[in-house]
């Protein structure tokens, strides 16, 4: 790659490139003749012969000849053909690597050895070798969990501290309209929703923000979005800077890291569904009632409605029923402590309800082992296009890649060779699969 001077490291984008897509594809059947590891067995005699000659020198048998049985000039141990130590490799080769092995995991390959050979330590070398098989880590789906447990996105402690944004479309024409855009406050839960005509560009969406959402709630602290054009745009960070916002983008493939907002579109979709014609021509003019009725009703995780959360007081969507009347002290010294006191109990709702979203989303969940920067990895193809006939005959993992650095627990960012085009390198660790090969061995 062309981040690493070393051969070993060169070798990581090579192992893509050519092997896999695009650049220079090659079957299965000419890199197998290219290796220069390939292994050969010799029928017959021969193999006997080498056998033999192997016998010669070998430790175990010098140590432990007692506990074979010379028969024909072979040893064998409880009637298994034993193996010397300078030919272990090549039968790991021969039971796994070759056509007929079929690339098996580390139990049949086992139970396929075992039938025939014995040495000691067999089974831990051959998990050892399936485990560093690199044919087998590039086109075997890992079963199981998906890798890296739920993580907080952010942890406000006032309202429109953190905002979270996204687009809903396209849909059908409505007064004009056909995208609707979503802007969450994460610590109130209020929500707007405004309608566009068409996707904003980046200054447009900056000019959107001050006249729908800056004018009302003043300066973000952090923007949280995906990873649309508007957003990844030069003007929209710079434009937040100016503001003095932090702006985070979710990884690549990996729209989970702005869940609320998806929530949230959710319950405006399904408000629509229910108010708009049969022609879905009129759902422009549905959305300040949508707006409203999502900004008075209780929100499960904070347990309050956003209005009372941001003003401190409920706003009435229909005529005001009788209520129980008290006497209390009113002013603004009253009003400041009860919205202070209102804030105090959000942030601990807040705080309850991810730890249960958290626990609830980990049993489907697994840490995973554990990346550091400089590590090597596997990237899944999932969300690529490699360029081949067929995906379904294509890798399931591409690399390996290095990490560059480590954002968080879950999210890590590789260096990537320019022939993946401009995908962002930034990735969840579901994403990954640490990569368990001899590569970073022979470099050292």
């Amino acid at each position: 790659m062309p981040q690493h001077e070393n051969v070993a490291a060169a070798n990581e984008g090579t192992l893509f490139s050519e092997r896999q897509w695009g650049l220079a594809v090659s079957t299965r059947a000419q890199a197998q003749r290219e290796s220069t590891t390939a292994v050969k067995f010799d029928k017959g005699d021969s193999w006997e012969k080498e056998l033999m000659q192997s016998y010669e020198g070998d430790q175990w048998i010098l140590s432990n000849a007692e506990k074979g049985e010379q028969k024909g000039g072979l040893w064998f141990v409880k009637k298994k053909l034993y193996i010397p130590a300078i030919l272990r490799t090549k039968i790991l080769h021969r039971f796994h690597d070759n056509q007929s092995a079929g690339h098996m995991g580390i139990t049949k390959t086992t139970k396929t050895i075992a039938k025939h050979c014995w040495w000691p330590g067999m089974r831990k070398d051959i998990k050892n070798y399936v485990t560093q098989c690199d044919d087998c880590a590039m086109n075997k789906s890992r079963g199981g969990k998906p890798m890296g447990l739920l993580q907080p996105v952010a942890e406000p402690t006032r309202p429109w501290e953190c905002v979270a944004m996204d687009f809903v479309g396209e849909l059908p024409v409505s007064k004009g309209h056909r995208y609707i855009w979503t802007v969450l406050d994460l610590f109130s839960k209020q929500a707007h929703f405004i309608a566009l005509a068409k996707l904003p560009s980046a200054e447009k969406l900056a000019e959107l923000y001050i006249n729908h959402i800056y004018k009302l709630h003043g300066c973000p602290s952090r923007v949280v979005s995906d990873r649309g054009v508007q957003f990844t745009a030069k003007f929209w960070r710079k434009f937040l800077e100016m503001l003095g916002a932090e702006r985070s983008l979710s990884s690549a493939f990996h729209p989970m890291t702005n869940g609320a907002v998806e929530r949230t579109q959710q319950t405006l979709g399904q408000f629509l569904r229910i108010y708009s014609n049969m022609r879905q021509n009129d759902w422009s003019k549905w959305l300040a009632f949508a707006e409203l009725a999502f900004n008075s009703t209780i929100h499960s995780a904070t347990n309050k409605t956003p209005f009372e959360v941001v003003y401190g007081y409920e706003i009435q969507p229909l005529p005001q029923l009788p209520r129980w009347a008290e006497n209390e002290e009113v002013g603004a010294g009253k009003w400041k402590a009860q919205m202070l006191e209102c804030w105090g109990q959000v942030t601990a709702s807040l705080k309850e309800a991810h730890k249960k979203y958290k626990t609830f989303a980990d049993r489907k969940r697994m840490e995973g082992d554990k990346l550091e920067k400089g590590d090597l990895v596997w990237l899944s193809t999932q969300n690529i296009k490699l360029g081949l006939p067929s995906k379904k005959l294509g890798p399931k993992f591409i690399g390996p890649f290095r990490i560059q650095d480590v954002i968080n627990e879950v999210t890590f960012q590789l260096f990537l060779p320019k022939s993946l085009g401009k995908i962002h390198p930034v990735f969840h660790r579901s994403l990954l699969k640490k990569y368990m090969g001899t590569l970073d061995k022979m470099d050292t």
